[in-house]
């Protein structure tokens, strides 16, 4: 099995500095995206953030950090500039960003020493140079000062010298010898991972990866942002996704909060496979339950993964199994969904989840052809007769033709114009469905259309004619 690991060929420029000079607003400019939270209050951004930055033809990957000034007291502010030192180490060129409305801070100075330490390969960024009046501050002795070189005015809020900031540090790359590479739209699995606040996503997300790509902390709502992680495992390209902990919305009051749920919901829009994390120490709870319900909703490949296995003790044989029926019962709508234990901690079948999640991604995408539905509704009508949703009339299937994929969309042609279907028919169906034709980790969408045609019945006579014959037994 082939290591995961970064994919190594794009060149990394990272944006770092104090905070609220405007990283995430340049990050976001940059890779002209929206997902990066922007807010007044320090320290918005904590973990390391990546995205592609495409420009003259050709991309480097760009990575946001927290605020390097963060206090070293907390365990969040270790981690945040401990994330930031990271991105430094790994880049490949670092933009340092200065603040033109507040001048150069004590601060400041103190982070061009440390940066300069970690990575000499730096361009001095002066943000929120609005207009150009405003642009000599960015030239001021102070700015000289730091020894990073001539200050790039720039204003990451509208855009103003963006484009020559992008110049020179794609030019600064190629002197370099990392030239950005040329543009290649690659396809790749898309997975997302939520769950409540402290059920171990981070935890997980790190284990996957395998490096310390997320800040792991007791404190719930850590993690503020959807983080992307891209990566090849096993010769396969992947974008890894690490969400906030999403809690009951009577409970989510800060607005930073109520961003970062929203942004959840368009990770997982985007997404592939979303795996939906729970607390092996505890039973799922009803916020577990709600979440299942959206993302069964959101009609993507699904795996159930219950974390901290390992913190489960005395277990026996059927352990696991007594677990997943517990899991069953409280999400039964969820059937169709894999359960997988693991342990982030120990990284105790981390990698499953990307294999199955690969699995469910051929599922969802498998096709079933028209002859072999038909003789399947056969073989299910005679084993099974169709039950009406309601009076007494046994509803006529005419045929059943799949008509998508991503996911598996299924058509039923039902004779007549009030006939309906019972529900447990069709649950019935789709099992008998999965089992013959698989369909793993994926839901199943059923969609009705009927035929008003009237109904052909045989009359025994000379010819043996055949007579269409009115619903009430009135001949035409």
């Amino acid at each position: 099995m082939t290591i995961n690991r970064r994919l190594p060929d794009v060149p990394t420029v990272a944006i770092v500095g104090r905070a609220n000079v405007g990283k995430s607003t340049l990050w976001n400019r940059l890779a002209e995206t929206s997902q990066a939270l922007i807010s007044k209050q320090p320290n918005t951004t904590r973990d390391r953030n990546y995205a592609t930055c495409l420009w003259r033809g050709a991309t480097v990957r760009l990575t946001d950090t927290g605020g390097m000034d963060a206090e070293l007291e907390t365990q969040i502010g270790k981690g945040i500039v401990h994330q930031a030192e990271l991105a430094i180490r790994e880049a490949d060129l670092v933009l340092f960003l200065l603040d033109v409305d507040t001048g150069v801070m004590p601060q400041d100075k103190e982070l061009a020493k440390k940066v300069r330490k970690i990575n000499p390969q730096i361009i001095l960024v002066a943000n929120k140079s609005d207009l150009a009046s405003r642009s000599g501050s960015a030239q001021s002795k102070e700015a000289w000062k730091l020894g990073l070189g001539e200050p790039v005015a720039i204003s990451a809020a509208n855009g103003r010298g963006v484009g020559d900031l992008l110049d020179m540090a794609y030019d600064k790359l190629e002197e370099l010898k990392r030239p950005p590479v040329p543009f290649e739209d690659k396809e790749r699995l898309r997975i997302v991972i939520m769950g409540r606040p402290n059920v171990g996503k981070s935890s997980l997300m790190n284990a996957i990866v395998g490096q310390e790509r997320s800040i792991v902390s007791p404190i719930a709502h850590t993690t503020r942002e959807p983080l992307d992680t891209d990566f090849e495992w096993n010769g396969r390209d992947v974008k890894l996704v690490d969400t906030a902990g999403m809690r009951k919305r009577a409970h989510i009051t800060e607005r930073l909060e109520k961003e970062a749920v929203e942004r959840n919901r368009q990770a997982l829009g985007r997404a592939d496979v979303a795996v939906l994390v729970l607390d092996a120490t505890e039973d799922p709870r009803k916020q577990d339950k709600t979440l299942a319900g959206l993302l069964m909703n959101a009609k993507k490949g699904l795996i159930i993964v219950v974390n901290k296995w390992d913190l489960i003790a005395d277990k026996k044989t059927g352990t696991a199994d007594d677990y997943a029926a517990a899991v069953r019962h409280s999400l039964p709508f969820l059937a169709w969904a894999p359960i997988l234990f693991t342990s982030a901690a120990s990284g105790q079948r981390a990698y499953d989840i990307l294999e199955l999640a690969f699995r469910i991604k051929i599922e969802r995408e498998r096709l079933i052809e028209k002859n072999a539905l038909d003789k399947f509704l056969k073989h299910m009508i005679a084993k099974q007769p169709p039950r009406a949703a309601s009076g007494t009339r046994a509803p006529y299937i005419a045929h059943v033709v799949q008509t998508g994929s991503n996911p598996p969309t299924f058509l039923m042609t039902l004779r007549g114009t009030k006939v309906s279907l019972h529900n447990a028919w069709i649950r019935f169906f789709e099992n008998q469905l999965r089992a013959k034709f698989g369909f793993t980790g994926t839901p199943m969408t059923f969609d009705m259309e009927y035929d008003a045609s009237p109904e052909i019945k045989t009359f025994k006579g000379p010819h043996r004619r055949k007579r269409p014959i009115g619903r009430k037994g009135g001949r035409y």
